[in-house]
């Protein structure tokens, strides 16, 4: 059975939290899912494909985040973060305290999805007493180092003063459900082999018509000018995204918890070169380590479908279960 539970951020936001009792009667860790840029609850199931499912059966309490305006948290306020910060001390830790007193643990492990990988990983920084371990999913770290086109675009948006406008309308929605939408539109000429395609965030077929649809139409949510302000510069400069301006080493070396960082070979989107510098950069992580999957002979995996798809679940899920077990 899934519980709706309401969230309440120090600042007066509001996120929502879907939690899932672990199976009985090998109660673990309580795992808590975060969602990448703009997105919400889609992102880790899809169809009867659901990764909270498959952890609760396993025995991990299990909480889905939908950030404050997305998603069911939308019935309880409709305006966005307007930063990472807020996102990390505001839901993040609204919702790890929410975590503890549902399930009785105060050390949570933190499960994210690209932009969740970064937040999740910024949280265990900041929070360290707090975290059992970070699993990153396709994490947004050292964007710069993805696609060079998504570098050029972010240094031609300089002079459109992004800084200045985030510092104006931070709040500003953003709504990328038409882009969703259009996605979908387009799919048979995006996953033509002949057609460059500049946003990868599947790969071609790995989703039915259905999937698809509720993936990128219901899936793809919203996200504010600051949090769009903050990324920029992170595609646009080859450092990690932090709080408050913080230099990277020092953010890295308060993580103290085990990390598994996850990339598909086939991401054209988030490669594997976005995280390959973390785990000599965590220090003190007793155990940091980049996993790469979805190279032959594995099917290949884009950076949606490395979450939740048939491939997902034979390949890779296995694989965050015995990483899962190693930290219980």
């Amino acid at each position: 059975m899934t519980r709706l539970l309401r969230v309440n951020a120090a600042d007066g936001a509001v996120a929502a939290l879907l939690a899932r009792r672990g199976a009985w009667p090998a109660p673990r860790p309580p795992v808590l899912l975060v969602p990448g840029f703009g997105q919400n609850r889609f992102t880790w199931e899809v169809g009867g494909i659901s990764l909270p499912g498959w952890l609760a059966e396993r025995g991990h309490p299990t909480y889905v985040l939908e950030h404050r305006a997305t998603g069911l948290a939308r019935a309880w306020g409709d305006t966005p973060a307007p930063s990472l910060e807020a996102l990390v001390e505001g839901d993040i830790l609204a919702a790890v305290d929410r975590v503890f007193d549902d399930a009785g643990d105060f050390r949570v492990i933190l499960a994210g999805h690209s932009l969740g990988g970064l937040t999740s990983l910024l949280f265990a920084s900041a929070h360290p007493d707090r975290v059992a371990g970070v699993l990153s999913l396709g994490g947004g770290f050292f964007l710069s180092r993805g696609p060079r086109f998504l570098r050029a675009l972010a240094l031609a948006g300089e002079p459109l003063a992004w800084t200045g406008l985030a510092r104006r309308f931070p709040t500003a929605s953003l709504p990328l459900g038409p882009v969703g939408a259009a996605l979908v539109a387009f799919r048979g000429l995006l996953d033509h082999p002949w057609v460059p395609f500049p946003w990868p965030v599947w790969h071609p077929r790995s989703y039915s018509p259905q999937e698809l649809r509720e993936r990128f139409t219901s899936g793809m949510d919203r996200t504010s000018v600051g949090i769009a302000a903050e990324l920029r510069r992170g595609f646009a400069f080859d450092r990690l995204p932090t709080l408050r301006g913080e230099a990277q080493e020092t953010v890295l070396s308060r993580v103290v918890c085990p990390v598994l960082l996850v990339h598909s070979a086939t991401d054209a989107l988030v490669p594997p070169a976005v995280g390959a510098p973390l785990p000599a950069l965590l220090r003190n992580s007793p155990a940091a380590r980049l996993l790469v999957v979805g190279a032959p002979p594995e099917p290949p995996l884009g950076h949606c479908d490395l979450v939740a798809s048939e491939g997902a679940r034979r390949h890779v899920w296995p694989r965050l279960g015995e990483w899962l077990q190693d930290i219980a």
